[in-house]
């Protein structure tokens, strides 16, 4: 005969299944004390940096940082309206794509899934935070620069875009009160609604926004009238940067250039052709060091002929222009007042253009028309 197995009754069994769980239990709550000043004083100190940082970013680094941001978003899009608006609509649009990348996949990424998603959220927040007007300030003190106004139109459509979609996530609260099918499936609908009202702000706020008026085709127009004169265009284009502007293409590249734009006209008082070229920097400083640096006696590419060249400044641009006879004929003193006038006339409509307010050269002057 067998003898029994031990702890095979009930009752040894019950209890063995409950000094399990007790010591479960205990284990739990052993390390629970074990590690909870340690995890509570990580999440303490991470608070504090991301205070600190915060603070750091906005007051010490914050012109830097949306001088970045603009400056390279002018740099990619050439600065056309489309691609600053772009830029300003992302900065509402960015913040809450993070967002709903943390809602959507926290629970499913491994450590370092998380690690590289948090860190891109800290970054995108940190530079966003630049952009938020302190007290007594609006955007318009914040953004500077080339294309800054599309930039700002952008934000706040973008902001209309982030309130709209509020409201359409509270409208459905109250309308799954009544209709229990949007109650079911309310994280589905709000979701969806929201992310389609935010991204429909874009093409608005594009289609709304003001020209940069740093293109040739914005600022040069085919015909211009100017002291009873009529200048026609030959040619107008833009390109990224400022190679092949000057034989040498380090000295306008001391900085950096985000677009050149060209054109050339003729006019009907003379003989003359005006060559234009103005090249983009980031403020009204780097052009004035850029222009500062350049030799006397340059003649631009592509200028054949006998031609006087000009170089100066407005605003964030370097100005370098030429004049000279259509045939290429050597210019003669007593032709250099008039030769000269077309191309002052073409500079001053660009300035113009620029301040926003168009004003015609005196002619007068030294440099005047050929015909009084």
């Amino acid at each position: 005969m067998s003898s029994p197995l031990p702890d095979t009754g009930p009752v040894e069994h019950v209890g063995r299944k409950a000094r399990r769980r007790a010591a479960a239990i205990a284990a739990v709550q052993s390390s629970g004390k074990g590690s909870g000043p340690r995890s509570g004083g990580r999440w303490g100190l991470l608070a504090v940096l991301g205070i600190a940082a915060l603070f750091v970013t906005y007051v010490a680094l914050g012109g830097y940082v949306r001088a970045t941001v603009l400056g390279f978003a002018c740099y990619l899009s050439g600065c056309s309206a489309a691609g600053m608006t772009t830029t300003g609509w992302l900065v509402v649009a960015a913040p809450a794509a993070v967002l709903l990348a943390a809602g959507l996949f926290w629970r499913k990424l491994g450590r370092s899934g998380r690690i590289g998603l948090g860190s891109t959220a800290a970054v995108v927040y940190l530079i966003v935070v630049t952009f938020v007007p302190g007290r007594g300030r609006d955007l318009s003190d914040l953004l500077k620069g080339p294309g800054s106004d599309a930039v700002a139109d952008g934000l706040l459509w973008s902001l209309g875009g982030a309130g709209a979609a509020l409201l359409f996530m509270m409208g459905l609260v109250f309308a799954g009160k009544a209709v229990p099918a949007i109650e079911r499936r309310y994280n589905t609908i709000a979701l969806t609604g929201a992310v389609v009202l935010l991204i429909a702000a874009l093409p608005v706020a594009i289609a709304k926004s003001d020209p940069t008026w740093v293109r040739a085709t914005e600022v040069f127009p085919a015909e211009l009238t100017m002291n009873g004169d009529r200048l026609t265009r030959t040619s107008a284009d833009d390109i990224r940067g400022c190679d092949g502007v000057l034989p040498d293409d380090a000295l306008l590249n001391r900085s950096l250039c985000y677009l050149t734009v060209r054109a050339s006209y003729t006019t009907d008082d003379s003989d003359a052709v005006a060559t234009f070229r103005a090249v983009l920097y980031a403020d009204d400083e780097t052009a004035d060091e850029v222009r500062a640096g350049l030799p006397r006696g340059l003649t631009p590419v592509g200028v054949t002929g006998d031609a006087s060249t000009v170089l100066s400044t407005t605003y964030s641009w370097v100005l370098v222009g030429t004049a000279g006879h259509a045939d290429g004929r050597t210019i003669a003193a007593a032709d250099r007042p008039w030769v000269l006038w077309p191309l002052r006339q073409v500079s001053y409509h660009f300035i113009g253009m620029q301040g926003g307010l168009l004003v015609d050269p005196d002619p007068d002057d030294e440099i005047r028309p050929r015909t009084p």
